[in-house]
């Protein structure tokens, strides 16, 4: 019920959610110079969220905070004391043209895919986590990944599924106990280019060597056009997600230091 909570209160608190609460409190309190500041303003961030050039000015840090693994790294890192870590990133329910199986959302698709193809290239053992909100609806999302990496072609004895965990801090905490038993002395941790800053402070902060290699960059590689300063939908959605990666940030931080 507390995750819960806390994925409503940041619903609430990020776009557009956010910007809808502000824009309506603005509209009754329009009378008011505060009010019609704080409706002006919301929809101003909104149409600015929804840019990519501001989008891409959010992610940048984020995504560029540490570089892709290049194949000569991955190379260098082969040996049993070594292990590939890939985090889910959202479930694609009942599938209907998979029979109504469960899959994996495209973040979580992407981050899997990247992993089978450093495992299969590096010979390591793989590990993938991510558990389920609601198991009487769905499948745990490290049994999917699980899945998923053997029809990418991994060896289905190099991989090794935790399927509880369902916030970055249970990844790190869960997968930091397998590997250790494991005796795994180093990880290289697979996720979204804009996950991988809380992603790895996590896995830090629990005593893992970790080392990069980020998957699925959004932010834009080539110029922009005319049709970058004006709103579109899956941008703001983006804009969402590093507002969200700085707030887990924050939250995480804080929450280590009142420890």
């Amino acid at each position: 019920m507390g995750l819960l909570i806390s994925k409503v209160v940041a619903q609430l608190l990020l776009p557009p959610g956010g910007l809808v609460l502000a824009g309506v409190l603005g509209f009754v309190l329009r009378r008011h110079l505060a009010g019609r500041i704080l409706l002006s303003g919301s929809f101003l961030l909104l149409w600015l969220l929804s840019t990519e050039p501001v989008r891409d000015m959010l992610l940048h840090p984020l995504e560029q905070r540490y570089a892709a693994l290049a194949d000569q790294q991955l190379a260098s890192l082969a040996g049993s004391e070594t292990a590939i870590v890939v985090l889910g990133g959202g479930l694609y329910e009942k599938a209907p043209e998979y029979g109504g199986r469960d899959m994996l959302h495209n973040e979580a698709l992407m981050r899997t895919l990247y992993g089978a193809d450093l495992a299969v290239k590096g010979g390591l053992d793989i590990y993938v986590t991510g558990g389920v909100l609601e198991p009487d609806r769905s499948e745990p999302e490290g049994a999917v990944m699980a899945r998923m990496l053997v029809r990418f072609g991994v060896d289905s004895q190099r991989i090794h599924a935790e399927s509880q965990a369902l916030t970055t801090w249970e990844n790190g905490t869960y997968i930091h106990d397998l590997t250790t038993k494991a005796g795994v002395k180093q990880i290289i941790l697979v996720t979204t280019a804009w996950h991988m800053p809380r992603s790895v402070w996590v896995f830090e902060s629990l005593g893992m060597h970790v080392i990069a290699a980020p998957c699925d960059y959004v932010a834009k590689q080539t110029p922009y056009d005319v049709r970058s300063y004006f709103p579109r939908w899956n941008v703001l959605a983006d804009s969402g997600n590093a507002l969200h990666e700085y707030l887990g940030l924050l939250w995480y931080r804080l929450s280590r230091h009142s420890q």
